[in-house]
């Protein structure tokens, strides 16, 4: 993976987060007006923004695992 591509990705993984924190912040909302089953679902989207930028961090650890050299 390039250098590019990397960054590609991270900003990728910023805009997941920025999706994330949205649905945190509505779904406060939706509890605090007692909406229930609507803070439950943007809970659910924001936990599943947070899966996918699990996964697209740890596709950028295992690429740079695979070029670490390890020094003593």
């Amino acid at each position: 993976m390039s250098l590019e591509s990397q960054a590609v990705e991270l900003d990728k993984i910023a805009a997941e987060a920025t999706r994330l924190a949205e649905h945190a912040r509505i779904a406060a909302i939706h509890f605090r007006n007692r909406e229930i089953p609507r803070a439950a679902a943007h809970t659910l989207a924001a936990e599943g923004h947070l899966i996918a930028i699990s996964a697209a961090l740890d596709a950028i650890a295992a690429e740079h695992a695979a070029h670490s050299r390890p020094v003593i």
